[in-house]
């Protein structure tokens, strides 16, 4: 991983075969970054689980072949247990240019990943459930 900060916008490529979610939780956790957006993420992921939310659940789908990291954005909330999450879209482009996307619950880097991340230092972000139970993403 190589990482350059610019004020409070952090620079960061992975590289091939770097697991996208397990790299930038390790980031976060190594600068005790409470509070982030992912302004935008280009490369190519492999296996990339990616999900939608329907009636409660996500219908998950795996893309099994490298793809083409057209975007991504998202944001590093605290859960209700206190943890920290991310809550990060992806739009893959497959090698017939279908496009695909959704939720990202997982993916490999294939060749690389270039990533924004934008820090603020004084908000705080949190999900807690709403009246009907959904979780909600909160500001403080």
């Amino acid at each position: 991983m190589i990482v350059k900060k610019y004020d409070n916008t952090f620079c960061i490529r992975l590289i091939h075969e770097d697991d996208f979610l397990e790299k930038l939780t390790e980031f976060i956790k190594e600068r005790d970054l409470k509070n982030a957006i992912l302004i935008n993420a280009v490369g190519m992921l492999n296996n990339a689980e990616i999900g939608y939310y329907a009636d409660g659940d996500y219908i998950k789908d795996i893309v099994p072949k490298p793809a083409e990291l057209i975007s991504t954005n998202g944001n590093l909330f605290t859960n209700p247990q206190g943890e920290i999450e991310w809550h990060i879209h992806v739009a893959l482009a497959k090698k017939s240019h279908e496009m695909v996307g959704g939720h990202l619950f997982a993916g490999k880097v294939w060749n690389t990943a270039e990533i924004f991340i934008q820090t603020l230092p004084q908000a705080e972000f949190y999900r807690l459930p709403d009246e009907n139970g959904n979780l909600r993403l909160n500001f403080r």
